[in-house]
């Protein structure tokens, strides 16, 4: 099971796992998600940041050591957020709306970005009251 970890601590969190393996683990092309896994042999948590409405990326696919750090730009207008995924030193930045980050066990293989970061809340006990 994976844990979301709060955005005030991404940059602490990235500098912890500067020198590991970073690799696009999963992309959805028409929901524009990416989820990138930073990874390490001796580690059996590895961490995911996951981008969402993606819509450009450059660079590689997998590189080592990562120094991954994350950029975000609410410019002058606050509803265009611009979310940027950036390792200079590997060529590699990601453009999103959003992002969050979590960490996992390296023993999840997901295929899927279905329940990704946890379990689907159950609409079936969600009420809605009309007036």
């Amino acid at each position: 099971m994976k844990t979301v970890i709060e955005p005030k601590l991404h940059d602490s969190v990235l500098e912890q796992w500067h020198g590991a393996c970073a690799q696009i683990w999963m992309f959805h092309v028409s929901l524009r998600r990416l989820a990138l896994r930073l990874s390490r042999p001796d580690e059996s948590e590895v961490i995911y940041i996951v981008a969402v409405g993606c819509d450009r990326i450059v660079g590689p696919f997998s590189w080592k050591p990562a120094n991954v750090s994350l950029i975000i730009d609410s410019g002058d207008q606050t509803e265009w957020v611009v979310a940027r995924i950036v390792d200079q030193e590997a060529g590699f930045d990601l453009r999103c709306s959003s992002l969050a980050m979590a960490r996992g066990p390296a023993t999840d293989f997901d295929k899927t970005f279905d329940n990704f970061l946890g379990d689907a809340p159950d609409i079936s006990q969600m009420t809605c009251e009309l007036k």
